[in-house]
Parts: C-alpha cells; sequence; structure tokens
C-alpha cells in the first residue's frame, strides 16, 4: 500500500504545475473572506479540506471495484495496466478529450456549473467548502490518473488514502494560487517535465505488478488456495503480509 501512496503523492505533485496553468480561473473565483489575514488562511483551508473530501470519496468508489477485482487474484494485472494507462495519459496533451472520457468530460462539467452557481447561494462560512468539494469533481486528467494508480491499489482503505495522498500532493498551488490570486505572479513550466515524472511514476507501477520479489518495489504475491477460498498474500521483506477477502 505504501507504494501506492507514494505514486498518488507524486501525481499529487506533479499536477501542481497543471494547476498553476488550468485552474488559474477557478483560484480567482474562489469565494474568500478577504477582511482579514486570518480569515483568507480559513477559507482556503475549508476549500482544500473540500477538494480532500471529494478525492477521498472518488478513492472510495473506485477502492470497491479495485476490492472487488482482488477477490479474482488479478490484482498483479491491474497495476500492470494502470501504470500502463498513467503512462499513455502522460504524453497524451488532450487527455480530456479522449472519446470515453469526452463524454463524461462534457456532462460533469454542465454539472458542477450549476453546482458553482449553487456555492454561491450559500453563506460566506460554508461557500469555501463547497466550492473546494465541487472542485474536487471537475473532468481532469491529472485527477483521472490519480484514480487509476487508486484502482489498482487493491483495496479500498489504500485507494482511499492513495486518493488523499493525490490531494495532499496537490496542496503547495492550489492553497497559495487564491491568496495570490489578484497578482500578476506567473509560472510556466515545460509539458515535458510532468510527463516524464508521470512515466517514472507509470513504470514503477508497472514492475509493481511484475511480481518480481523486490521489497516494496515488485514485492511477490503468492496465492495460498484452501478449499473454501483463495487468499492472496504480499511478501514485505522477511514477513509475509497476508490480506485474506471476507
Amino acid at each position: 500500500m505504501t507504494s501506492f501512496l507514494f505514486f498518488g503523492f507524486l501525481i499529487g505533485l506533479a499536477s501542481n504545475f497543471h494547476c498553476i496553468g488550468m485552474c488559474g480561473p477557478l483560484a480567482f473565483a474562489l469565494p474568500i473572506d478577504r477582511s482579514s489575514a486570518f480569515k483568507s488562511i480559513l477559507s482556503v483551508f475549508k476549500y482544500n479540506f473540500g477538494r480532500l473530501f471529494t478525492y477521498g470519496f472518488l478513492g472510495m468508489i473506485v477502492g470497491m471495484f479495485g476490492f472487488s477485482v482482488l477477490l479474482f487474484s488479478t490484482m498483479q494485472w491491474l497495476s500492470i495496466l494502470s501504470g500502463i494507462l498513467i503512462i499513455g495519459m502522460a504524453w497524451s496533451d488532450q487527455v480530456e478529450r479522449w472519446p470515453i472520457i469526452g463524454i463524461w468530460t462534457k456532462k460533469m462539467t454542465t454539472l458542477i456549473q450549476l453546482i458553482f452557481r449553487r456555492t454561491k447561494e450559500l453563506p460566506l462560512a460554508y461557500r469555501s467548502f463547497s466550492f473546494g468539494m465541487a472542485n474536487g469533481l471537475l473532468p481532469c486528467g491529472m485527477v483521472y490518473l490519480g484514480l487509476t494508480n487508486a484502482l489498482g491499489s487493491g483495496t479500498l482503505l489504500s485507494s482511499i488514502l492513495s486518493m488523499l495522498a493525490f490531494g495532499i500532493g496537490t496542496l503547495p498551488a492550489m492553497f497559495f494560487m487564491p491568496l495570490i490570486a489578484h497578482s500578476k505572479w506567473q509560472v510556466r513550466i515545460p509539458k515535458i517535465v510532468i510527463a516524464l515524472v508521470l512515466t517514472l511514476i507509470g513504470t514503477l507501477t508497472i514492475i509493481r505488478g511484475m511480481n518480481l520479489g523486490i521489497p516494496y518495489v515488485s514485492p511477490k504475491m503468492n496465492t495460498e488456495l484452501t478449499t473454501t477460498h483463495q487468499t492472496p498474500s504480499l511478501e514485505c521483506c522477511d514477513d509475509t503480509c497476508k490480506v485474506t477477502p471476507e
């Protein structure tokens, strides 16, 4: 599970470059109470807590699917598939325009716009948190990558934690951008930097599923057959960590 948390965090860090360029307009629209420095920071905290809440919820959804797949002893293949998808998305400039993802993006964008309008009607104390929850649902290639990594984790808890790690990785940009939204500070990062980082993450995810017996990097996955069910086990260093489906 540790490796998926680490990969989720790395994807979140890589997305900071993406967020600076793509989420700038949202930073201007964030309903911040600017009556004092403390209230401004508190508003940004609420906003990011709302995003983390949504990411954790999304992680729970994909984790339910991932855990059901684990019961059929295909965890390592799911990890390999996740790595391939991460690398494929890393080198696509228009992930959101892929046919299937494009349909989802269009529908979700319409829904999120409606939610954003509704958040403006809420009391100021609740706007930032609600805005953050809605922001977490925005169609975004980096979020899709985070979910792909979470799906490969194979269990419900690790999937939720992987998405929370992804959200924590995005904090540098999404915490400071709203506070400096009205400044002239701009940063441009070459897209190839993001692509290279995500390619590394995808490659490590593939290696993890290859069952090479390398502790933490590619731990050995065994399946002990009994008369009633299969018990997947994961070797960690000198000990064996067993995950038994209920």
